[in-house]
């Protein structure tokens, strides 16, 4: 329920549009080209590297990727786009939401999985699910360090 009161935050309800991609690269581009045309300069500009990291995914066959668009009452974007991507052999699995810092160098991951953790083989399956994870993001963390170093290491 909104409060009428003044000085205390009302509630807004956020909408939001969901554009499937996929395509050529080519193709894929002039799409969101298409859907990010609205968009004011600063967030156009600062969505590049979200569009482009959007073009590559879309190559991946095993992904399916969407930009979802934040819209004002007006159904104007209005400052928040982000990327969905799911897995497309596993209908069961959450989506992986992808956002990007205020000047666009920068994307975040987040990505909700619920793990059953009933018994000790699903304890042992949850701790080696987390462990790869984790294991994952660390190299690729610092893959571009290990290249800068690789050669003081000889």
């Amino acid at each position: 329920m909104a409060s009428k009161i003044p000085g205390v935050a009302q509630d807004v309800m956020m909408k939001a549009s969901k554009e499937r991609l996929s395509g050529t690269p080519d193709e894929v581009s002039a799409r969101l080209e298409k859907l990010c045309r609205e968009l004011d300069q600063h967030e156009y500009l600062a969505g590049a590297g979200l569009r482009m990291l959007a073009v590559e995914l879309t190559q991946r066959p095993n992904l399916k990727v969407s930009l979802v668009t934040y819209l004002n009452e007006s159904h104007v974007p209005e400052g928040g786009q982000e990327l969905e991507v799911i897995f497309a052999d596993d209908p069961q699995c959450e989506p992986v939401m992808i956002d990007r810092d205020h000047i666009g160098q920068h994307c975040q991951v987040t990505w909700d999985r619920w793990l059953s953790i009933g018994d000790d083989t699903e304890i042992q399956a949850a701790a080696d699910m987390i462990a790869s994870i984790l294991n994952t993001c660390a190299r690729f963390g610092t893959k571009k360090a290990g290249a800068a170093t690789a050669g003081a290491e000889a």
